[in-house]
C-alpha cells in the first residue's frame, strides 16, 4: 500500500528560538494525570507523544541543552521543556505536544493515572485509560512496536518494513488489515485538519 508523505508538523520553545519538526507519526500519544506530571507542567495534566530520536529534526541551528539528571531538553533561552529522554535507552522522545504549533492535531490514544485524575477533566467516551502507568508493549499499535524493533536494530526482515507515515492510535489488539483501515480513516482526519486550520491563518 502506498501511503501519503506525513504532514509537516512543527512545533518551537515558548520563545521561538528552537524549532522542530516531527519526519514521522508519533509511535503513541499519551496524557499522564499524575501528581508528578501536574506539578512539573503547572496543569491538570501532561500530555505527549512518543516518536524516534532520530524522528526529530530541529530546524534552526541552535540546539537544546540537556539537563542531565532529569534527562530532559531545554532551551537555554527560555528554560522551556521540549522533550525527555528517559526511556529505551534514548532512542524514544516524549515530546510535550503543548510545544507543536498546532496541539489540538495530537489526540491522546491513552490516559495514564486516572486514579489521581482531577475531577473537573472530562474524557471523551470510549477513550482509552488505566489507572496507573502502562506498559509500551500493551498500548503502542503493532507498527510502532515494528519500528522500536528497527530502531533498537531488532527488526525481523522485509515483513516488517517501518509504515511511517501513518498515524497510529492505541486500541484493542487487532489484525493488520483493520489496522490498516483504522490508520488510513486517522490519516485522512488529520489532512483534514491541516487545511482547515491553513484556511484560518490564510
Amino acid at each position: 500500500t502506498t501511503h501519503k508523505p506525513f504532514p509537516r508538523v512543527t512545533g518551537s520553545f515558548a520563545c521561538s528560538n528552537i524549532r522542530y519538526r516531527l519526519l514521522t507519526s508519533p509511535l503513541c500519544v499519551y496524557a499522564c494525570h499524575c501528581p508528578d506530571c501536574q506539578k512539573k507542567t503547572g496543569s491538570a495534566f501532561g500530555l505527549f507523544l512518543s516518536i524516534e530520536t532520530s524522528c526529530m529534526q530541529i530546524i534552526l541551528t541552535a540546539q537544546p541543552e540537556l539537563v542531565t539528571r532529569s534527562k530532559r531538553y531545554a532551551c537555554p533561552k527560555c528554560n522551556t521543556t521540549l522533550w525527555m529522554s528517559k526511556r529505551l535507552g534514548g532512542v524514544v522522545l516524549d515530546v510535550r505536544v503543548g510545544t507543536l504549533d498546532f496541539p489540538g492535531l495530537m489526540e491522546p490514544d491513552v490516559h495514564a493515572f486516572v486514579k489521581s485524575r482531577v475531577a473537573w477533566v472530562g474524557l471523551p467516551d470510549g477513550a482509552r485509560k488505566v489507572k496507573g502507568g502502562f506498559d509500551f508493549r500493551d498500548v503502542w499499535p503493532r507498527a510502532s512496536l515494528r519500528r522500536l524493533d528497527k530502531c533498537l536494530g531488532e527488526g525481523r526482515g522485509e515483513e516488517d518494513k517501518v509504515e511511517g507515515e501513518k498515524t497510529p492510535t492505541a486500541g484493542e489488539v487487532e489484525d493488520d488489515e483493520a489496522f490498516e483501515r483504522r490508520a488510513g480513516e486517522i490519516e485522512r482526519v488529520l489532512a483534514e485538519r491541516l487545511v482547515r486550520l491553513g484556511k484560518k491563518l490564510g
